[in-house]
């Protein structure tokens, strides 16, 4: 039988302890070093498109983060052409160029719900009915609408049907 009698000495347990806190320092730097790469480079794709004028495809998984971000950041989207599923929704102060092109956002398990979307502008709007689905090809401009807002100028537009995930969720953090 083999016993071998360990034993730390301060000195030795507080190398230990300083190389644990490097390494755990280094390991938080490396993740967020990796964070600020992906995010940035999220935002490049963006940017990247935009550059070869490709048309952004805004899916519902996509829908409320893409709202807030282009309210958050309206500069960088001016100009980005977009494409975006939604239901004409009309407040009365309106012209008959605006609508915003809506979806119904689920709050809570109760399936609470408030109407989120981008204010479109579109020369042929009164064509469209209130509630009813369209899908729109536009590019984004800055506007004003009770305060400086992103706005949706349509280039095409299209009655859609209503899309199986039809409802949109908050965005993530």
């Amino acid at each position: 039988m083999f016993i071998h009698n360990f034993s730390l000495g301060k000195n030795k347990m507080s190398k230990i302890l300083i190389f644990i806190a490097v390494l755990l320092i280094i390991l938080l730097l490396f993740f967020s070093i990796r964070s600020i790469y992906n995010s940035s480079k999220e935002e490049g794709k963006i940017a990247e498109e935009q550059e070869n004028n490709e048309i952004i495809e805004i899916t519902s998984n996509d829908y409320t983060n893409f709202l807030k971000d282009c309210h958050e950041n309206i500069d960088s989207y001016v100009g980005i052409k977009v494409k975006i599923c939604g239901y004409v929704y009309r407040m009365p102060d309106f012209n008959n160029t605006q609508f915003v092109l809506s979806r119904t956002m689920v709050l809570n398990s109760a399936n609470s719900g408030v109407v989120v979307g981008i204010l479109t502008e579109c020369k042929n709007a009164a064509d469209f009915e209130d509630g009813e689905w369209v899908e729109v090809t536009g590019t984004i401009s800055k506007g004003d609408y009770k305060g400086v807002m992103p706005i949706l100028n349509v280039i095409d537009i299209n009655l859609s049907q209503i899309p199986e995930d039809e409802y949109v969720y908050p965005p993530s953090l």
